[in-house]
């Protein structure tokens, strides 16, 4: 096999789709490596494992939401509904694509047992749960904004495990007409 160049940037993207099909657990470095066009040895000059893999690749998805999707929560050009209709959109896209959630996924399978993911897991939902209350509270007090984001959160998450399971994305696009009819 021809050896590829190849970025961490590139190799964090590739490891998404082979993580979100096979998890963590089903995953191999080999696994990792192929995906990537490079030997096994070779991708340890990248990432010395697959937990160091798996938290960069947390980090970046991360960083993608905050500025590509929960972003649009605190755009004030926008009127609320407005902003939750694109942040669903980018989300229902996304899930689609992925046939579910990635962080979902790696939230029921890798909590209990590594830290460190778990850690940056309470920062994504922690993220979304404030954008998403920053948008409520057009309409609602501050307490209540949150308790309805978190709500909102877990019925979407709930969807997206239907997603998977059937192939409906109607369960997503339902869950953000409902949250958008809060507002």
């Amino acid at each position: 096999m021809p050896l590829q160049k190849i970025n961490k940037d590139e190799i964090i993207s590739k490891s998404i789709d082979i993580f979100t099909k096979q998890g963590y657990t089903g995953t191999s470095m080999n696994d990792l490596a192929s995906a990537c066009g490079l030997l096994k040895g070779s991708f340890y000059h990248y990432f010395e494992s697959k937990e160091e893999l798996m938290k960069a690749t947390l980090e970046a998805v991360i960083q993608y939401f905050r500025l590509k999707v929960f972003s649009f929560a605190y755009d004030e050009t926008l009127l609320p509904k407005e902003r939750l209709a694109k942040m669903g959109e980018k989300m229902v896209k996304m899930a689609v694509r992925n046939q579910g959630c990635f962080i979902g996924n790696m939230t029921l399978e890798t909590a209990n047992t590594m830290p460190t993911f778990k850690e940056l897991l309470q920062i994504y939902f922690a993220d979304w749960t404030k954008a998403l209350a920053h948008i409520f509270e057009s309409k609602y007090q501050p307490l209540y904004a949150e308790k309805l984001a978190q709500q909102t959160i877990m019925e979407i998450e709930g969807a997206m495990m239907m997603l998977k399971l059937t192939g409906n994305q109607q369960f997503i696009q339902d869950c953000y007409e409902r949250a958008i009819d809060k507002v």
